[in-house]
């Protein structure tokens, strides 16, 4: 595998790489072919050219389809040994991001409501000097459980470090390298990340109809699974796409205009036929932006859908999504926050299995089966969660 790196200056963006990948794999037309590059139809799922030779469009498309199969529970069984003491305070260190503000900690304080058990709120923000002067206030606090996602520890470690001495326990998900720091491997670590690396590639192979080979990956760089899935998403195109090239392009997640951003590369690199992303809210307006200058090749699939990706593709302007369950999320991070508590907890070990119970992928097929952009992975979660911290 050859890595080519460059810089693209336009309205601040730097391109971080441009990895091409090598595999092997067969399809239906040869790579020496003059293949044109077909989207497919989100509509019917149809393609209108068949794959390049080169590419195993099959594997792409049986990855992304095992993430709309029905889920029929979750993913832990075992009851709590024990109720739960409601001096129990469970505290909840928020990033304030769009996702993190408006999805995971409205969820957790529902979850904990359910629970019968005490619950704060500290925004921490996304620097590493407001993460350093809220994990300070955290301290203070002395939790019994710490709930954290998409924080860096290397910014809180002596934080970290007092409140494990505190006997605190920590949930440290949306991190890949929590383990490097004493912390287990949590949702939307390391695994998932993994795990959701490889299914932005398939996507970029399956809604490209194994046509393509030039693809982007927009990346927030303040968030550390970000990384990991890049990394993830190479090792899985050089398997199933051996002429793929993906470049790296950093978007900030706070970025105030990421569509004009990716207009902008997309008019710099028109070769690209299509982009991923793990934060879905990049895509926002982007459809109107890429008319007002023309350019056709603006398509593309990301993570963490808001409910305008969902308005955004029931009307055709944006290929899919890939929504998370943030109630089924959360639940999970405050189960294992009880079992850490309690001397229960056993690491997870299968995170595709765990993946396909929280995510799933949205496209005009099925995204009026969740209206006000509220994607529900499994009705029924609170009820089997209540049922095993006996309430």
């Amino acid at each position: 595998m050859k890595i080519h790196r460059s810089t693209f200056t336009a309205f601040g963006l730097v391109v971080a790489g441009v990895v091409t990948l090598a595999g092997c794999s067969a399809a239906d037309a040869g790579p020496e072919e003059d293949v044109p590059v077909t989207y497919l139809d989100t509509a019917d799922g149809s393609c209108a050219n068949p794959p390049r030779a080169d590419i195993d469009f099959e594997a792409a498309k049986s990855l992304v389809e095992s993430f709309q199969n029905p889920v029929t529970g979750i993913h832990q069984t075992e009851p709590l040994p024990e109720p739960l003491d409601p001096d129990t305070l469970v505290v909840f260190a928020n990033i304030d991001t769009a996702v993190a503000a408006g999805f995971w900690q409205p969820k957790i304080e529902e979850a904990l409501d359910l629970a019968g058990v005490k619950f704060q709120n500290v925004s921490v923000g996304t620097s590493a000097e407001s993460q350093h002067a809220g994990f300070n206030t955290i301290v203070e606090l002395r939790p019994d459980i710490l709930l954290m996602g998409a924080i860096d520890p290397v910014f809180v470690q002596d934080q970290l470090a007092e409140l494990q001495a505190n006997g605190t326990v920590m949930v440290a998900a949306a991190h890949p390298v929590v383990s490097d720091y004493g912390l287990d491997d949590s949702f939307n670590g390391d695994g998932a990340s993994r795990v959701n690396g490889r299914l932005l590639a398939a996507g970029a192979i399956y809604f490209t109809c194994g046509t393509a080979t030039e693809f982007v990956f927009y990346n927030p760089p303040e968030l550390g699974f970000a990384a990991i899935q890049v990394e993830a998403a190479q090792e899985y195109l050089a398997q199933i796409a051996p002429e793929a090239t993906l470049r790296v392009v950093d978007i900030s997640i706070v970025d105030p205009a990421p569509a004009d951003k990716i207009v902008s590369d997309l008019q710099a690199n028109p070769q690209t036929a299509f982009f991923v992303t793990p934060g879905d809210q990049f895509q926002i307006a982007l459809a109107p932006a890429a008319e007002l200058t023309g350019i056709a090749n603006a398509k593309g699939f990301g993570q963490n859908s808001l409910p305008p990706n969902y308005e955004q593709i029931a009307n055709g302007e944006q290929s899919a999504g890939f929504a998370m369950d943030f109630r089924v999320f959360a639940y999970g991070m405050v189960d294992e926050g009880f079992r850490k508590l309690q001397g229960v907890f056993t690491p997870y070990d299968d995170w595709e299995a765990i993946n396909r119970t929280i995510s799933g992928v949205i496209t005009t097929q099925n995204v009026n089966n969740f209206p006000n952009g509220a994607f529900v992975a499994y009705e029924d979660v609170a009820k089997d969660y209540a049922a095993l911290w006996h309430r």
